[in-house]
């Protein structure tokens, strides 16, 4: 795992791997309970069935919804995973630079002391000078760029607890699924770090907890 040890700063958390888990879970079939054999009568029967067509619809609603939501997972999985290669990428830059600052800090330094006592090295300390604030305006630009896909990056976490949010059923048989808003709090767990409590119910609320 990254450290972003040139940026400072993860702008692009998240775990793609539990994600694509937790869209598995969500996609995974479960089964719509068929009606009783029809050799089965009496009272037991006849209240099982009536119970069992008050829910068919709902329960079909909620298959349908944990199928969608896993497709919204799979697509953010994959927008995680662009998001986090470029994050690598911008680490990489900065910590080149922040190298080369470094060593253009010392030699700074090192021409500002020379400059002071020997007026011939002036123009040393001039170009070191000048060396060390391209470096310095190169790495802010990269940090930029970080902050920018971080504020990218939750503004589409941030997408996907609205499109979650769609998909929900608001069925007296989703909300006694719980499962449903399980996946979805694990999900936000690993997404972009620890979750806080949620403000509402079901999966979007979970999921939204997580993002800070």
């Amino acid at each position: 795992m990254t450290d972003y040890a040139g940026l400072g700063f993860d702008p692009a958390p998240g775990n793609a791997g539990a994600v694509a888990a937790v869209s598995e879970r969500c996609s995974a079939a479960f089964a719509v309970p068929d009606a009783p054999p029809a050799r089965w009568q009496g009272a037991a029967a006849d209240g099982f069935r009536t119970r069992l067509e008050a829910v068919v619809s709902e329960l079909t609603a909620v298959r349908r919804a944990m199928r969608a939501a896993a497709g919204v997972l799979d697509e953010w999985a994959t927008t995680l995973l662009g998001n986090q290669r470029r994050a690598e990428e911008l680490d990489r830059r900065a910590l080149r630079l922040r190298r080369a600052l470094a060593e253009a800090a010392d030699e700074l330094d090192q021409t500002g002391a020379l400059a002071r006592f020997t007026p011939a090295h002036a123009e040393a300390h001039a170009r070191a000078t000048a060396r060390h604030d391209e470096l310095t305006s190169r790495l802010d630009e990269v940090l930029d760029e970080a902050r920018l896909l971080e504020r990218d990056h939750r503004a589409e976490a941030r997408r996907v607890v609205e499109r979650l949010r769609a998909e929900e059923p608001s069925t007296l048989v989703a909300d006694t699924l719980t499962g449903f808003s399980a996946f979805t709090a694990e999900l936000a767990s690993v997404l972009l770090g620890p979750p806080r409590p949620a403000s509402g119910r079901g999966a979007a609320a979970a999921f939204r907890a997580g993002l800070g």
